[in-house]
C-alpha cells in the first residue's frame, strides 16, 4: 500500500489551498484587532464568564496532550537516526538528541523558534536534493537488481487504490480536511500568523509554504519508494534514509544528511515546546507564572521537554502513525473554533466550548470505532464541532429572543 502514501501530501496540496484561501490574513487581522498573541487568546478575545476560562483551559489542555504526543513522536524520530547513522543504544541516541533540543528551546523562546525554522528550511531543501540523486544514481547503478526488488515487492505495495476508488476518495478528502485543521489548530502555526506584520504579507508567504512542503514531502516520499528497490532488506522503513547513507555514502553528504534531519526535527520539536509551555504559562498558571516571565517559561519548557521524552519510550507505533493522530486531534478539537471566531460567525463562550468537546468526543469515538481509515477524525471533529457551534449559539439567541407572558 505504499504507492497510496504518495496520495498524502496530494491530499494534504488541496486542503492548504483552501486553507490559504479562507483564513491566513484573516488570523493575522483578528489578531492584530484583539492583540492576541496565543491560540487560547484568539479563542477568548470578547468573551467573558466561567465559559470563557473553561475556553481557555480545555485549549490549553487539548495543545499540551496533542502536542506532547508530536514531541514524543519527533525525539523518537530523532532516537531512530542517531541509533542507524552511529551505532548507538537507543537509549543514548534518545538522551543526546532530545536533552540537546530541550536546552536550547529553553534558552530561545519563540525568536529562537523563528530562527531555526528558517535554517531548517534551507539546510532541508539541500538535503533533499541530494537523497533523492543519491538513492536515483544508485537505482539506475544496477537497474536489473533495482527492477528485480520492485518486482518481488508484497501485493498492493504499487497499487495507487488498494481499496477501490471510493476508499481513496475518502483518503484524499480525509486528510484534505486534516489539512485544514492543521492551519487552524496548531498554536505554533497560528502564532506565525499572528506575528505578521500585515494581513497582506502574511498572505502572501503562501506559495513559500505550500512549494516547501510539497517538493520536500514528495521528494522524500519518492526516496522512499526508490530505496524500497536499492535495499529492499530494510525492515524499519523510518530507518531508511540513516542506513543508506551510512552503508553507500561518503562521510561529507552522510554528514550533510545528519545535518538535514536533525535540522528538521530540531526545528519541529522547538516549536512544539515553545507552544506547550505558552500554554502553560500564558493559559494554565499565568498568576503563579507571570505572562512576561521569561524563567517561567525556560523553566516550563524543561520540564515538558523532560516529561515528553520519558513518553516517547513508552510509545508504540510508527513515527508517521503518532504524528498524524495527534494532528488530526487537535485539528478536530481546535480548528472548527478557530474558524468560527475569525470568520466571525454567531457563537458564545458556551458554544465554542461545546463545539470543542464534540469536535475532540467525536474525533476520539470515530477513530476507536476504526473508521480514520475510510476518513481522518480531523474532518469528523470539525463538522461536528461547527454543528454544535451553530446549533448552541442559535438556542441562546432564541432565547434571548423568546418573550413571555405575564
Amino acid at each position: 500500500m505504499f504507492m497510496q502514501w504518495v496520495l498524502l501530501p496530494i491530499s494534504w496540496l488541496l486542503g492548504d489551498l483552501v486553507f490559504w484561501y479562507f483564513f491566513p490574513a484573516r488570523i493575522n487581522k483578528f489578531g492584530r484587532e484583539s492583540r492576541a498573541t496565543t491560540l487560547s487568546q484568539l479563542l477568548t478575545h470578547g468573551l467573558s464568564g466561567r465559559a470563557a476560562s473553561a475556553v481557555r483551559v480545555l485549549c490549553a489542555f487539548v495543545i499540551l496532550i496533542c502536542l506532547a504526543g508530536y514531541t514524543s513522536a519527533q525525539w523518537l524520530a530523532g532516537q531512530k537516526f542517531l541509533a542507524g547513522a552511529f551505532a548507538l543504544p537507543d537509549w543514548v541516541a534518545l538522551g543526546l538528541f532530545a536533552l540537546l533540543i530541550i536546552v536550547y528551546s529553553s534558552i530561545g523562546g519563540f525568536r529562537g523558534s523563528v530562527y531555526t525554522d528558517t535554517l531548517q528550511a534551507l539546510i532541508r531543501i539541500i538535503g533533499t536534493i541530494v537523497a533523492l540523486v543519491a538513492v536515483v544514481w544508485f537505482a539506475m547503478a544496477d537497474s536489473a537488481a533495482f527492477l528485480r526488488n520492485m518486482a518481488s515487492t508484497e501485493d498492493g505495495f504499487l497499487n495507487l487504490f488498494p481499496g477501490g476508488v471510493a476508499a481513496t476518495a475518502g483518503f484524499v478528502a480525509g486528510f484534505g480536511a486534516a489539512a485544514i485543521g492543521f492551519g487552524l489548530g496548531q498554536p505554533q502555526i497560528i502564532s506565525r500568523y499572528l506575528a505578521g506584520s500585515s494581513p497582506e504579507e502574511t498572505q502572501s508567504a503562501w506559495w513559500i509554504y505550500i512549494g516547501f512542503v510539497q517538493f520536500t514531502w514528495i521528494a522524500m516520499t519518492v526516496f522512499g519508494l526508490v530505496l524500497r528497490g536499492v535495499m529492499p532488506g530494510i525492515t524499519d522503513p523510518e530507518t531508511g534514509l540513516s542506513f543508506f547513507f551510512q552503508k553507500n555514502i561518503g562521510a561529507v553528504l552522510t554528514g550533510l544528511i545528519v545535518a538535514d534531519v536533525f535540522a528538521t526535527i530540531a526545528a519541529t520539536s522547538n516549536g512544539l515546546l515553545v507552544a506547550m509551555s505558552q500554554a502553560v504559562t500564558h493559559d494554565l498558571l499565568p498568576r503563579l507564572c507571570g505572562r512576561n516571565s521569561r524563567v517561567s517559561l525556560s523553566v516550563a519548557t524543561l520540564v515538558i521537554g523532560g516529561i515528553t521524552m520519558l513518553v516517547s519510550v513508552l510509545i508504540h507505533g510508527s513515527v508517521v502513525s503518532v504524528v498524524l493522530s495527534s494532528v488530526s486531534l487537535m485539528g478536530a478539537g481546535l480548528a472548527a473554533a478557530v474558524m468560527i471566531k475569525v470568520m466571525g460567525w454567531p457563537h458564545s463562550a458556551a458554544s465554542l466550548l461545546c463545539a470543542i468537546i464534540g469536535g475532540v468526543a467525536s474525533a476520539v469515538l470515530w477513530r476507536q470505532f476504526g473508521m480514520s481509515g475510510h476518513f481522518n477524525e480531523a474532518g469528523v471533529g470539525m463538522m461536528v464541532g461547527l454543528v454544535a457551534n451553530f446549533g448552541i449559539a442559535q438556542t441562546e439567541a432564541n432565547l434571548k429572543t423568546k418573550t413571555y407572558p405575564v
